[in-house]
């Protein structure tokens, strides 16, 4: 039996886990678990064999699967579909905005994401470390700020992944007492310039704003120019959410997920989604009509 394994975003030491368990796992049990990514340069599928040679002597967390870009696997999904048609089961490691319209296999979703979007799963895997990795580059950013006077309020404009508004934004705020920016109106610079005349009130030297990918930090300062402030920008890229240090709590879920993945692989289940509940990874058996 094949098994392919694809993943989309970034690549956490937890999704590296889940693929070396599938391939010491699976490989023993003659089963051939494929990883499926795609070739920049050639701009094809490239489809290679994992086994206990693809990482050889490389530590743990070594990423043996290239992320697969999820715009061109939904632009091409039909053309992507015929060429995994040899594959009996396809594992896709990422969120649920995956097109997967033309496949005929069985398919399973794994809740993978920093973003914790997943309809009906409590967490993803990833979420936990990134926002705990957000947060410790913050709370440096503030170590250095309260110790230094500039006789001005300083404003933190920390910009990080995400286009949509998301959980991560607005728990990332709530943990470091910041100022969420969602969209540049009228009324929230009203609120926002509230919130600095109060700083200046209270001889308090620095200030957060929190804010996506689609807020623009540089064109935010425009609508201040009535005030004295040392204007900032902290741009916490996609990299620095995960790293090969993962969460107690991402680490427990890894666990869970390594579990129910290679049972589901090894026996005969339907198609579906594995959410979190209880931080356990439970089936969600999802139809085709439904898409995943």
């Amino acid at each position: 039996m094949k098994i392919g394994v694809v993943h989309f975003g970034c690549a956490s030491a937890g999704t590296a886990q889940i693929v070396r368990t599938l391939v010491e796992e699976l490989s023993s049990q003659s089963y051939n678990v494929i990883g499926i990514e795609w070739n920049d340069t050639a701009k094809q599928l490239n489809l290679k064999e994992l086994n206990e040679n693809t990482y050889g002597s490389f530590g743990a967390n070594f990423h043996v699967l290239n992320a697969f870009p999820i715009t061109i696997w939904n632009d091409q999904i039909s053309v992507l579909a015929s060429e995994l048609t040899e594959l009996d089961q396809v594992i896709l490691l990422g969120d649920t905005k995956v097109n997967v319209t033309d496949f005929t296999g069985k398919l399973l979703q794994v809740p993978v994401s920093i973003f914790n979007n997943i309809d009906d799963s409590e967490l993803t895997l990833g979420y936990d470390t990134a926002l705990n990795s957000i947060v410790e580059n913050i709370e440096r950013v503030r170590d250095t700020a309260s110790s230094l006077s500039y006789g001005k309020v300083r404003v933190f404009n920390v910009q990080i992944p995400g286009a949509e508004n998301s959980r991560l934004l607005h728990d990332t705020a709530l943990a470091v007492e910041a100022e969420v920016v969602e969209r540049v109106d009228s009324t929230l610079i009203a609120l926002l310039k509230q919130h600095i005349k109060q700083k200046e009130v209270n001889n308090e030297g620095y200030t957060f704003f929190m804010m996506d990918q689609d807020v623009d930090p540089v064109g935010l300062e425009e609508h201040f120019g009535e005030f004295d402030l040392d204007w900032k920008v902290v741009v916490i890229d996609e990299s620095q959410c995960s790293g090969p240090y993962p969460t107690a709590l991402d680490r427990l879920l890894t666990n869970q997920l390594k579990k129910a993945i290679v049972e589901w692989s090894t026996s005969d289940q339907p198609s579906g989604q594995l959410i979190i509940k209880d931080k356990t990874a439970v089936l969600k058996e999802i139809s085709y009509s439904e898409g995943i």
